[in-house]
């Protein structure tokens, strides 16, 4: 695992975890309206970099299913992330 990541990527997994935590399995599309088109390179890429479990879906599209357990341990590890 990566564990290597850019202030946008944390940002972006942060919005996810809020999303899973929600019962919302994002795919990356509901994330694109949400955040802007870039976020679909960052969804694959933090998918194979090991942050993200990713499954595929119709038409190409990818989903999130959940935080790795790695990231999530180095999500809650972070000073500045409080309880969100």
């Amino acid at each position: 695992m990566d564990f290597n990541i850019t202030a946008e990527e944390e940002a972006l997994l942060l919005r996810i975890r809020e999303h899973l935590h929600a019962g919302n399995r994002p795919g990356e599309a509901e994330l694109a309206a949400e955040l802007g088109d870039d976020v679909r390179a960052q969804v694959r890429s933090l998918g194979a970099r090991g942050w993200l479990v990713v499954r595929p879906g119709s038409g190409g599209e990818v989903y999130v299913e959940g935080l790795s357990t790695l990231a999530e341990s180095a999500l809650s590890n972070r000073r500045d992330v409080g309880d969100r």
